[in-house]
């Protein structure tokens, strides 16, 4: 029996689709664009100031083309809210481009952002940079456009310093500052086409109760306006962070009144005045009045009050931050 002959199809060279053919494209594209890139080199900033004086900051910036682009230099800072940065902040910049200090002015909130699905500035910084560590929710981003709009040419190396100078409010906080600069056009597209910088905790150094942003919460006043003849809840949150109470059974109140006088009011026993109660999870609350809880005369008023929190045998302490100072609480109407 003879076998037949096995036939082979020709090979046939297909074309590639439409496609394929703009998929090849965009990744060229996508790694012409990524040779661009801009970054924060260094950021000069005082570790604290007196609050209420103006907070100076300088932002070293280098910016790297490939192709030629006309945008508005973009720089955003996050601030606490209580600044009100948006009208208390002066921003300029000076470049290897341009001449003399170039203006900056703040986009207004709803202004959307290039490229950020709709968002404004603030909400897509927030959504794609963060709140930069901060624990409390009282902060914002706020968003600068130089007043000009600069061409650049392709394959530069541009250096520019930001100088950032902000009034800051009289309140007693630490913060985490954070920064952002960008231009109109790329906006946050890609990591490559911003940059961020997080210094650390910054302390501007006033009177009244600090506002801590940077360390956990273990000590929380409720509420965080009243007087001496108001009851107040005073709680211990000793599952944000290690503390020498870890273990504790039980958690006692070891608190001082201080008066209009200067005068310090002890109460730094474990009895049952003093004793929390447990919320579980290593929390605890204790409720006081103040009037009653020192025994103050008609004639005494408390300004403030100066507390630990301490164990069963008074042995274990724990204050401010988790250490050894007082947690600090300033009576003051609404």
């Amino acid at each position: 029996m003879q076998h037949q002959p096995v036939q082979h199809k020709p090979l046939v060279k297909r074309k590639p689709s439409a496609g394929v053919i703009w998929k090849v494209i965009g990744a060229l594209l996508l790694l012409i664009i990524a040779a661009c890139s801009i970054t924060i080199d260094n950021v000069a900033i005082p570790g604290s100031i007196k609050s209420g004086d103006v907070l100076p900051i300088t932002l070293n910036v280098t910016i790297t083309t490939n192709q030629t682009q006309t945008s508005n230099f973009m720089t955003a800072v996050l601030v606490p809210k209580v600044w009100k940065v948006a009208q208390n902040a002066t921003i300029t910049f000076t470049s290897d481009i341009t001449s003399g200090d170039q203006a900056m002015t703040v986009i207004p909130a709803g202004t959307p952002a290039p490229q950020g699905g709709g968002m404004d500035w603030p909400t897509l910084l927030a959504t794609k940079i963060g709140n930069g560590g901060n624990l409390l929710p009282d902060y914002e981003w706020v968003a600068f456009y130089s007043n000009a709009s600069y061409s650049v040419d392709a394959n530069a190396t541009i250096h520019a310093t930001v100088s950032i100078k902000i009034k800051t409010s009289p309140d007693n906080l630490m913060f985490k500052l954070g920064f952002c600069v960008a231009n109109s056009t790329d906006g946050l597209s890609s990591s490559d086409r911003y940059a961020t910088a997080f210094p650390g905790c910054f302390q501007a150094i006033g009177t009244g109760d600090p506002i801590d942003f940077c360390n956990p919460q273990i000590s929380t006043v409720d509420p965080r306006a009243s007087l001496d003849n108001d009851i107040i809840t005073l709680t211990f949150d000793g599952g944000v962070q290690s503390t020498a109470l870890d273990n504790a059974s039980q958690v006692y109140l070891c608190i001082a009144g201080i008066t209009d006088t200067g005068d310090s009011l002890s109460v730094c026993t474990q009895t049952d005045a003093t004793r929390m109660t447990s919320l579980g999870l290593n929390k605890w609350q204790k409720d006081i009045w103040p009037r009653k809880l020192f025994n103050l005369t008609d004639n005494q008023h408390l300004t403030g009050l100066r507390y630990f929190f301490t164990d069963a045998n008074g042995n274990n302490k724990v204050g401010y931050a988790g250490g050894a100072s007082p947690f600090l609480y300033t009576f003051k109407c609404q």
